[in-house]
């Protein structure tokens, strides 16, 4: 076979591989498209066929293209991307494309000049506009992908898409809406938001009253009082979202770890025929937020846990190759968690978007009523500053009784590491006991700047531990990580029960560089 041929076969390998992202259905699957496109075709094969797909109106396929750029050779795709952005012979919407790859997926900028011309391209903005809603009715992924390639154009350009969504069917608008009510800047985001308040006296008003209502959970604070005043209104005028009963859905919840993290499952099976199931996935920290997010809409119920009832263990296999044990909990303790977490994550200083996927299948879990704390939960989160540290040999034998349970096997802190990062004059004697080295490395931590930390984080992960205990049936052992909760922050380092015995537990283990 002749080198042209081979060459020629290979080329409608690549331009099937590059037309099949738009097939994709979520993120991963769009990432690991790109990944095999980079892995499979040369670069000097890719890179021109990238260029010429620059204008495709579908928004999945430019976000395979991103990616794909991302895996090739940086100053190459960067030079072709920036002579495309300047090409004037080319059409606006491939010169807006090429702009926003390089700034979103290569940290890249071009000069405003450059693509100056492009303020005034509605046409090309009209045209991905329409393209997007007529794909994200089959996979509304790609209505989260137009948006998220939107937000790294000008805010100008933002605008014009409000302005044109006005110019589409009113049910079509809806969806697009709430995505960019969640923009980061907040001119966008209220003008997203009072055109979905528009849109509620339309053909389209219970959508857009129940897209106000899941906003609310997921907009920093002055949006989100904004969505709620638009509500009341909407309310006043006899206007207003009835939530639905989450019929088939549940909680998953894992132990939280000593740092205050913790899984949370929320898994809906299907109740009527051709339904499909969903999954979403969250590992939640309630003073730090949201750490990451994984969903799908479109889980096959084989794929599903099976439905257990409350307070019963489940074994799973985790990303890494092992097993992990979650509890089955009330499906509205599990919301009032990612709920703790998204409004720690929103507060946080600098401001933190939500990870994308969570920002479109968010509404899923607000469209209900608003999750509450079960009464017989809240006392193992309250945090009471009336309430006095116990006598030490109580909290010793409190946290005894705690670390002998299998939840706790992994609450260690580096030991070893910590001895090697303490100064020698103060770095303990390897042959004293145990408790005395333990003893000296808490007052070294002690003085460390970062150790104001550790109190804050040590106890919501005592309180995330003791409600999964009283959950799973474990009443004893909740009471004594509820005690134990309630005196950290009556307790300087060297006094602490738990980081004495995280420490001990860890030193008792061979260094690393022992079990080469």
């Amino acid at each position: 076979m002749t080198a042209k041929m081979i060459d020629f076969q290979q080329r409608r390998q690549l331009e099937q591989a590059l037309a099949n992202l738009s097939k994709t259905e979520n993120e991963l699957e769009l990432i690991e498209a790109a990944r095999r496109i980079a892995h499979e075709f040369p670069s000097e094969t890719v890179l021109p066929a990238l260029i010429r797909h620059l204008d495709t109106a579908d928004s999945q396929t430019r976000g395979g293209l991103g990616h794909l750029a991302a895996l090739l050779p940086q100053e190459e795709v960067t030079d072709a991307l920036r002579s495309a952005a300047a090409d004037r012979r080319r059409s606006p919407l491939a010169r807006m494309t090429a702009t926003a790859i390089a700034q979103r997926y290569l940290g890249v900028e071009f000069p405003a000049a450059l693509t100056g011309d492009l303020n005034s391209a509605g046409d090309a903005a009209f045209q991905s506009l329409l393209e997007a809603i007529t794909e994200g009715k089959r996979n509304r992924h790609i209505l989260l992908e137009y948006v998220e390639q939107m937000r790294e154009l000008s805010e100008e350009i933002a605008f014009l898409v409000i302005e044109a969504l006005g110019r589409t069917p009113p049910a079509d608008q809806v969806e697009l809406l709430r995505l960019i009510a969640q923009d980061h800047r907040l001119p966008i985001a209220r003008a997203a938001l009072a055109a979905l308040e528009a849109l509620a006296s339309t053909e389209a008003g219970p959508l857009a009253i129940r897209a106000l209502h899941t906003l609310q959970f997921v907009l920093p604070e002055d949006l989100a009082a904004l969505a709620e005043r638009n509500i009341r209104k909407l309310r006043m005028a006899g206007r207003r979202h009835e939530p639905l009963e989450p019929a088939g859905w549940r909680s998953l919840l894992s132990p939280a770890d000593p740092n205050g993290n913790q899984t949370v499952w929320l898994v809906k099976t299907p109740v009527e025929q051709g339904e499909n199931g969903v999954l979403l996935g969250f590992t939640v920290n309630l003073g730090v937020g949201v750490v990451r997010f994984f969903g799908s809409e479109r889980v096959e119920t084989s794929v599903l846990p099976a439905a257990q009832p409350p307070g019963q263990l489940i074994t799973l296999n985790d990303d890494s190759g092992g097993q992990t044990t979650v509890l089955t909990a009330p499906f509205d303790y599990g919301r009032w968690l990612v709920a703790e977490a998204i409004q720690a994550h929103l507060a946080a200083t600098p401001p933190q978007a939500l990870p994308g996927e969570l920002q479109l299948y968010n509404d899923l879990i607000w469209q209900f009523a608003p999750p509450h704390l079960a009464e017989e939960l809240q006392p193992f989160w309250k945090s009471d500053a009336n309430v006095g540290a116990s006598a030490p040999e109580a909290l010793e034998a409190a946290t005894a009784a705690l670390f002998a349970h299998p939840i706790m096997a992994h609450w260690m802190l580096p030991g070893h590491a910590i001895v090697q990062a303490t100064p020698a004059a103060a770095r303990p004697d390897p042959t004293w006991p145990l408790t005395e080295i333990v003893g000296a490395l808490l007052r070294e931590i002690a003085r460390w700047p970062e150790s104001a930390t550790l109190g804050p984080a040590l106890q919501r992960a005592l309180q995330g531990q003791a409600a999964w205990l009283h959950l799973a049936g474990e009443e004893a052992l909740a009471q004594q990580a509820r005690r134990l909760a309630q005196a950290v922050p009556h307790l300087s380092i060297p006094q602490n029960p738990v980081l004495a015995q995280m420490l001990a537990r860890s030193l008792q283990r061979r260094p690393p560089s022992a079990q080469r």
